[in-house]
């Protein structure tokens, strides 16, 4: 064999070499297009931190088939309470990043139950936000056949004021909004209330309806069916304005309380480190399902409002919202009284 004809031999064998590398690199580029362009390829679970019944419950059912039409998957609810939502925080946390496991939960609970309960290790940090599924204001309430008569405020304020440390009033657990709603209705009226914790809206409700408890404070979502039936008397609304489907209950602010502008933001969360990709997918499925009209209107059925939010968007509102919750971010605020 020349020496040309060799050189010529080895040349072609090189391009070969090179060309098949081509391909493989090729080969594995579309692969991972085509991987990402597929997510997501199997059904969805959204951990709930709480029992059914509650606002996030009840929030996060009603997005979720609109939602799975929109990511043509289904999502599958998973309600874990315990430890004031903080157990089923940390089963989303430890989740692989690969959006198969999102969560909903609020902004007042990851922020404060670090503070109230010994040895939780989950953080709001944990998770990046994929966006707000609603915003939903606190109100304080008693049962219609309450054996005292209250009917108002100031009835509220006048058998508060004669039982003092008496007067139970009823919150889904310590670290919620409910909680802080609750201790600021005590500090801004001068009241000493008994303040009992339950695990979630539903045991609130039941025992406020059995008068159990002499009042309580609870998202509108969950007491508005019992509202709407006479069941149960709204005294007044933790919000800027009244709301469109209680418009006989006052406001707080009117009445005079300005700081008492209380609302639960529950939001939608994957664990820290969940592709760009994904996240994005995640955040345009919520959006689509959000400006659903038919979920706008169940929504605003049950007393929450839609805030629309791409990524950067839910990042900065999760950030402001705890900037506003730092100054109650404190155990003689939080922590039960002895």
């Amino acid at each position: 064999m020349t020496r040309s004809a060799m050189f010529l031999r080895r040349d072609t064998s090189r391009r070969l070499v090179r060309a098949t590398c081509a391909l493989a690199l090729l080969a594995g580029t579309l692969a991972g297009f085509s991987a990402r362009a597929a997510y997501p390829e199997r059904p969805i679970r959204m951990v709930v931190p709480f029992p059914p019944g509650g606002n996030v419950d009840v929030t996060t059912r009603t997005i979720t088939t609109a939602l799975s039409r929109e990511l043509k998957q289904s999502v599958v609810i998973d309600n874990m309470g315990g430890a004031a939502g903080s157990i089923g925080a940390a089963n989303g946390a430890r989740a692989k990043p690969d959006g198969y496991t999102l969560t909903a939960t609020t902004l007042l609970t990851m922020t404060a139950n670090p503070i109230m309960i010994p040895g939780i290790q989950v953080r709001l940090s944990d998770f990046q936000p994929i966006g707000v599924l609603g915003v939903a204001p606190c109100l304080l309430e008693v049962s219609a056949h309450n054996p005292y008569g209250i009917k108002d405020l100031p009835g509220f304020l006048a058998y508060a004021r004669a039982h003092s440390g008496a007067m139970s009033i009823g919150h889904g657990g310590n670290g919620s909004m409910n909680q802080l709603t609750a201790v600021l209705v005590e500090k801004e009226f001068g009241l000493r209330l008994n303040a009992i914790p339950y695990k979630g809206a539903a045991p609130v409700l039941t025992d406020l309806l059995g008068n159990q408890l002499d009042s309580a404070v609870d998202q509108v979502t969950s007491s508005l069916p019992q509202i709407r039936a006479g069941m149960l008397i709204p005294i007044a609304v933790a919000a800027d304005k009244r709301l469109p489907n209680l418009p006989q209950v006052p406001t707080f602010k009117e009445l005079g309380k300005a700081n008492l502008e209380l609302a639960t933001y529950t939001v939608l969360l994957a664990p820290k480190g969940t592709p760009q990709p994904v996240m994005e997918t995640l955040n345009r499925a919520l959006a689509k399902a959000l400006a659903d009209p038919a979920v706008q209107s169940q929504l605003l059925n049950v007393g929450v409002t839609v805030q629309q939010a791409d990524l950067a968007q839910a990042a900065a509102i999760v950030a402001r919202e705890q900037a506003q919750l730092a100054p109650f971010m404190k155990p003689e605020v939080l922590m039960p009284r002895k």
